[in-house]
């Protein structure tokens, strides 16, 4: 989910095409009543959310897509990478944080981690019987227009 119509397609369309086979863009929203209902309709696994969006800030969006979805990893996708905005994010319940200025380099491992939590556990971590599980998740990218 984000406001701005080109860096949404400019993500979804990295997702699409980096991250094939790993990664399905499921949809994307402009503001948040829409990504509330497009949760909804679509029950991604993962979903990129940015703060600063029009109808309901994305810190009010990420409780309600939690009642929606317990399950999902939420990433928030902001501009904002100063301290304060990442524990608001995670106090919001949040599962990652990723600047999107980093985004080529940050945002494919973030949705690996929500994806698959035990992904980043050492083996020695792991239950003994966790197996191992292909990531092949849907993502709804919320934010400009809805496909």
């Amino acid at each position: 989910m984000d406001d701005h119509p080109l860096l949404l397609r400019v993500v979804a369309d990295y997702l699409r095409e980096f991250c094939a086979g790993e990664v399905t863009v499921q949809g994307t929203a402009s503001d948040g009543e829409e990504a509330l209902a497009l949760a909804r309709y679509l029950r991604p696994d993962v979903i990129l959310l940015d703060l600063n969006i029009p109808a309901l800030p994305g810190l009010e969006v990420i409780p309600r897509l939690r009642v929606i979805l317990p399950e999902a990893g939420i990433i928030v996708m902001t501009l904002h990478g100063l301290a304060p905005y990442r524990q608001a994010a995670l106090a919001a319940c949040a599962n990652e944080f990723v600047d999107k200025t980093a985004l080529s380099a940050e945002l494919l491992p973030a949705i690996r981690r929500v994806a698959d939590p035990r992904a980043s556990q050492s083996p020695r971590d792991r239950p003994e019987s966790a197996g191992t599980l292909p990531v092949h998740r849907g993502v709804d990218q919320t934010g400009g227009e809805h496909k």
